[in-house]
């Protein structure tokens, strides 16, 4: 892998996301006090899935260079879809869905449909941490925005742009993949992402009418929307200096 291959995996940072959970998972006593306490870890750990997806969108190269009105289109659905992926992985990698506490308020905030559509994905999660990167990056720059989002228009260009940026993650995906486990594994491991990457559309999906989670994604996008301008402003500075 090259430098940019390199960069388009480590401006996903999974560390303080899986902390999160690894905390949730030692609160094992029933006592009152501990339910308590696993309240604030549960909420510690929604807060770092947004944190986390709001982090990568800042670091990604690709999504930095698209033009404003561009990023501003896809700002939402990437922040959904990353969102989205990262609680797939870490339920599955941290066991999470074993812990009942953790599990009964999910469903009491977003609902047990969402909840066991997430489970049903992760069956198709790789354990993989450097595939579930490269998934990341290739998840947030998915062309299903138009099919989760009708009401959305892009123009040509744009469109042309974001197709060119997914299709030379997944050319980095399976080149990694048969790279590191050959072509048979590869084939295997791919199509599972695929699957993946499907059920986890369904779920975008399906949770624009959990509105806890909708008003929490607001407030992230928001929040990305101001870094963003911020750093644009600061280039058009650095730049006429």
């Amino acid at each position: 892998m090259d430098g940019a291959d390199l960069m388009m995996i480590v401006s996903y940072d999974e560390s303080r996301l899986l902390a999160a959970a690894r905390r949730l998972m030692s609160e094992n006593n029933i006592s009152q006090v501990e339910q308590i306490r696993d309240s604030t870890l549960t909420r510690d750990f929604l807060k770092q899935t947004y944190e986390t997806t709001g982090k990568y969108l800042h670091a990604n190269h690709d999504f930095l260079i698209l033009p404003p009105d561009e990023r501003f289109v896809l700002l939402r659905h990437a922040a959904e879809n990353v969102q989205c992926l990262s609680i797939i992985f870490v339920w599955n990698q941290s066991k999470l869905y074993t812990h009942r506490s953790f599990m009964k308020t999910c469903n009491y905030l977003y609902g047990e449909q969402l909840v066991n559509m997430v489970r049903h994905a992760m069956k198709f999660i790789d354990p993989d941490l450097v595939l579930v990167k490269l998934a990341a990056s290739l998840f947030a720059f998915s062309n299903s925005l138009l099919i989760v989002r009708p009401n959305y228009t892009m123009n040509s260009s744009s469109i042309s742009t974001i197709f060119r940026i997914q299709s030379s993650y997944a050319e980095v995906t399976w080149k990694y993949l048969v790279y590191r486990y050959g072509y048979y594994q590869a084939v295997l491991r791919f199509n599972n992402l695929i699957q993946c990457l499907m059920t986890a559309t369904n779920i975008t999906s399906k949770s624009l009418n959990a509105h806890i989670h909708t008003n929490d994604m607001e407030s992230l996008v928001e929040q990305t929307e101001i870094s963003l301008f911020l750093d644009d402003i600061e280039q058009i500075n650095s730049d006429v200096v």
